[in-house]
């Protein structure tokens, strides 16, 4: 299908300078390729390791940009650009792959915002 390679070539190019805005947006986009994909039949194992795979790059090298332009700031950097971009992807993809309702799977925008408050924790005033 060249609707599904076509896709994931367009979010491997695009991303806002804003790390915040560009974070969202591959979230985002990482979700409406997996929904779009399970709507047309087509998501079957070799797609799925795919989406998350090539998804969990791009939304490592976002973080790994934010990480050095101190936009993000999580506890651990190695983590944050390592590991939980695949967390993110595959959490974001589980919906359609396991056939899960909406209100019982995680949406982008929630998947989004728990991303960006592990890389942007509160900042602890001194005593």
């Amino acid at each position: 299908m060249k609707a599904f390679g076509s896709a994931l070539r367009a979010l491997e190019r695009r991303t806002p300078p804003d790390p915040t805005r560009a974070l969202h947006g591959a979230i985002e986009a990482i979700g409406k390729i997996a929904e779009r994909a399970a709507g047309e039949g087509a998501f079957g194992t070799f797609r799925q390791r795919q989406l998350v795979r090539r998804g969990a790059h791009v939304l490592s090298a976002i973080i790994q940009r934010g990480v050095e332009s101190g936009a993000f700031r999580p506890h651990c950097a190695r983590w944050a650009v390592q590991r939980l971009p695949y967390a993110i992807a595959a959490g974001v993809c589980a919906r359609w792959v396991f056939g899960l309702p909406e209100e019982r799977s995680l949406g982008a925008g929630a998947a989004a915002d728990a991303a960006l408050e592990a890389l942007c924790p509160p900042v602890l005033a001194s005593r």
